[in-house]
Order: C-alpha cells, then structure tokens, then sequence
C-alpha cells in the first residue's frame, strides 16, 4: 500500500487516494479520483487531489501518461511497459514484454544513438469494440 512507502500525514483523502490506486488495473484520471473520493462521502476538492498527486509524483510512488485526451492519467508506479488504448471504449491495457525493449537495443545499435527514455503507446480497437 502506498502509505507504507511513504512518511505523510494519513488523512481520510490521502488513505481513500492509496487504496483506489491500489485497486486500480489502469491509469486513471484525476476526475475518476475525485469521484472515487464522493463515492466514499469524502468532499475533497481538486486543488487537494492534484497536491496529492504531485506529492506521489515526486516520490515515484506513481507514474503520470497522456493519451492524448487533453488531460493526464495516473498509476502506480511498476516496471517499464506500454498500453493499448480502444479508442471507441476508452479502455486501457498494458502490455509487457520484450518486443519495444529489443526495438529500442536495435536502434541504439543500428543508429550509434543513445535512448534515454521512450514513450509509446497503441491507439486501436479492443477486442469488444471489433464486433
């Protein structure tokens, strides 16, 4: 659980925050925190959840991705990977795997050029969206 990575304050807000995170499978956004938050009676407004967030941010407890929406979406902080985004649904899987890993040793290798960081991720149809 995030609290026990990190030394804060437990308030309702930051405790309701570690466990929704936790629960999570995908990135969410700071909407569907918010909501998450009225869901447990807990009237917490924006300005609080984004100062949580930047706390967690900046103690690498979460990562932060952009999907192109306009707005950035939040997960728990885990090994590099990927994800595929429907872009009917909404819905958001990760991949894993080696396949981008070795792309990005073939282009170091091939180009003589260092990759310090990447972002990649599918835009497509999910599985359910296809019928």
């Amino acid at each position: 659980m995030i609290q026990s990575q990190l030394n804060f304050k437990k308030t309702p807000a930051r405790l309701a925050i570690s466990e929704f995170f936790s629960a999570s499978s995908t990135p969410v956004d700071a909407e569907q925190i918010i909501q998450y938050l009225r869901s447990r009676n807990l009237d917490t407004n924006k300005v609080t959840v984004y100062r949580i967030l930047d706390i967690l941010l900046k103690n690498q407890i979460i990562d932060r991705v952009e999907f192109g929406e306009g707005k950035y979406r939040y997960e728990l902080k885990k090994d590099h990977h990927h994800h595929l985004i429907c872009t009917n649904c909404g819905k958001v899987q990760d991949v894993e795997g080696n396949l981008v890993e070795n792309l990005e040793k073939e282009i170091q290798k091939d180009k003589n050029f260092k990759v310090k960081n990447h972002s990649l991720e599918f835009f497509g149809l999910c599985e359910d969206c296809q019928k």
